[in-house]
């Protein structure tokens, strides 16, 4: 965990050495892992908070060159954006807090560059919409197939209206 940067806290917050718990008596949901700040963290120096109950978002990578990869399914649940920068000022456009009156990619990793965690809150709502698929169709007929590798289709399977569901909630919100 040192090497990683990796802190161990309690259900308060309080930091705790992890070599003086009993991990055969104690559970890990007990407890927060987090990881600090800096070039080593696995979300790179930007993440993208959005309102869900997954606690999934958007963040950046230190490790660059896994967007040269095909398989790409590396994260625990979040998304790694290629370009986070632009996408960052792109959803930044007009919010207050920015030294220069504007945020663009400069603005942004200079702020990222004094150190200090800065929690910006968007101008306008910015709806975003997850959608995973195993299987479609192209504009040519052709149907393609890929790995379930989250294991949502089983899950779909296993409770019969519920993909239907969430698909109709997406697209007629009532």
């Amino acid at each position: 965990m040192s090497r990683a940067h990796i802190r161990l806290l309690d259900r308060r917050g309080h930091e705790i050495n992890p070599r003086k718990v009993d991990w055969s008596k104690e559970h890990s949901d007990s407890y927060t892992f987090r990881q600090d700040r800096g070039t080593q963290n696995s979300l790179g120096s930007l993440r993208i908070s959005m309102p869900n109950k997954h606690d999934v978002y958007m963040h950046d990578t230190p490790k660059k060159k896994l967007f040269a990869r095909v398989y790409r399914f590396l994260s625990h649940g979040c998304v790694r954006v290629e370009g986070v920068y632009d996408l960052a000022a792109w959803l930044l456009e007009g919010a207050p807090g920015s030294p220069t009156g504007h945020w663009d990619q400069a603005t942004i990793t200079q702020k990222i560059a004094d150190g200090e965690r800065d929690d910006v809150r968007l101008a306008h709502a910015v709806p975003v919409i997850w959608v995973y698929l195993t299987g479609w169709a192209s504009a040519d007929g052709t149907v393609h197939f890929r790995n379930d590798i989250y294991g949502m289709d089983k899950e779909a399977m296993l409770r019969p209206g519920r993909a239907e569901q969430r698909y109709s909630s997406y697209t007629n919100p009532r």
